[in-house]
Formats: structure tokens, sequence, C-alpha cells
């Protein structure tokens, strides 16, 4: 019986994440391309922001995952530990192309920030100003976690989709993002996130030796 030392997909089911993505990304945008604001994105809002001081301070260096700096520190560890420069690289593109893609969509969507639709918010970081749909941390965290999936064991995967579940609804609490805004950008970010992953398959499959007899 043949035996294969082809390097496997990273992820099982890319498809099916993508087009859960495209609808949960496609879903935001309608909603965050209206005037107002629906009642379960306010209700949701309030609850999240209503949590005590230390809720905000306890979830603020988890919230750095969703940074431009991220990409840079996760592609570093990566480089020196796994010694696998490719796949930093490849973070690192990610990256820069979500950051700048979360950029490029706000000014598309303009959708503005919570206070513009309810007031009386904790604003605990930044301005009340600027533009909300998408949330460049959340798209950013999720990126970076669905590429961090090639460099570690499966069974480390539940602790970055917690950083990531962590950095959207701190952003939240924060007072500065509403939920459609997290939802698109983990969305967004799960959609580069994959292309990136795909990119680093690709690389490895064709790198592999081929399969033994």
């Amino acid at each position: 019986m043949a035996r294969t030392t082809t390097a496997e997909r990273t992820l099982r089911h890319p498809w099916v994440i993508v087009g859960i993505a495209l609808v949960a990304l496609a879903w935001t945008w309608i909603i965050a391309a209206q005037d107002g604001l629906e009642a379960w994105e306010r209700s949701l809002t309030r609850w999240f922001n209503d949590a005590p001081d230390w809720v905000a301070h306890s979830m603020w260096p988890v919230m750095q995952a969703g940074t431009l700096w991220c990409p840079f520190a996760v592609a570093l560890v990566i480089g020196v530990v796994k010694r696998d420069w490719f796949v930093a690289g490849v973070t690192i593109v990610v990256g820069v192309v979500v950051w700048f893609g979360a950029q490029g969509v706000k000014r598309i969507v303009e959708r503005p920030r919570p206070y513009a639709f309810i007031s009386h918010l904790h604003i605990r970081e930044g301005t009340a100003s600027g533009l909300g749909f998408l949330s460049g941390h959340s798209a950013m965290a999720a990126a970076v976690a669905v590429v961090a999936f090639t460099v570690v064991s499966r069974r480390w995967w539940p602790l970055l989709i917690a950083v990531v579940v962590i950095v959207g609804i701190a952003r939240i609490v924060q007072g500065v993002h509403l939920p459609a805004d997290v939802i698109g950008g983990w969305a967004f970010g799960t959609l580069l996130g994959v292309a990136g992953v795909s990119v680093i398959d690709w690389h490895r499959q064709r790198a592999a030796p081929p399969p033994l007899p």
C-alpha cells in the first residue's frame, strides 16, 4: 500500500468557512449601510458597554492583538520559534492588506461610531468620532489567528479563537464599535486569513517530497 508524505491542508473545509464569512460580511454590510440602528444592535451595544471598568481594563491587553503591530510580532515569533519565514512573511502581508483594506471599507460604507446612534456611552478608548464599519481590530485579530493555524497545533486553536472573540467584544465594551462592525470585521479578516492559508498550503504542497512507493 502506498505511503505519502504530501503536506495536508490546514483547513479541512475552507470553502465552507469562506461561504459563511461572505454571508456574514454581506449581511453586516447591508446593516451598516442603513441610516438608522437596529434594535438588536442597540441593546447588545448597551449591554456590553455597561460592563464594569475592571472588565474593560482586563480586556485591553488582549485587544492589542487587533492592532497593526500584531502581525509583525506574530511573524517574528513564527520565524524565530518555528523557523518558518515563509509563513512569517505571509502573516505580515495578510496583516498589512487587512489593515488598509479595513480602512478602505470604512470609507466606502461611511458608518459613524456608536456615539452617533447611542448617547451616554462609556467611551473608554479614543474618541467618539470617525468611521465604524468595519472593525479593523476584529479583522486583524481574525486574519492573524487564521494564518497562525498553519503553525499551531489544533489543540491550541480554541485559544486563538477565544482571543479573536475577546478582541471584538472589547471594541464594543470600549464604546468604539457596534456589533455589526465587529461581526463584519471578523468575516473580513477570516476571508483574508483563509487566502493567506491557501498560499501557505500551496507552498507546502509544492515543496513536499513526492509520495513514497
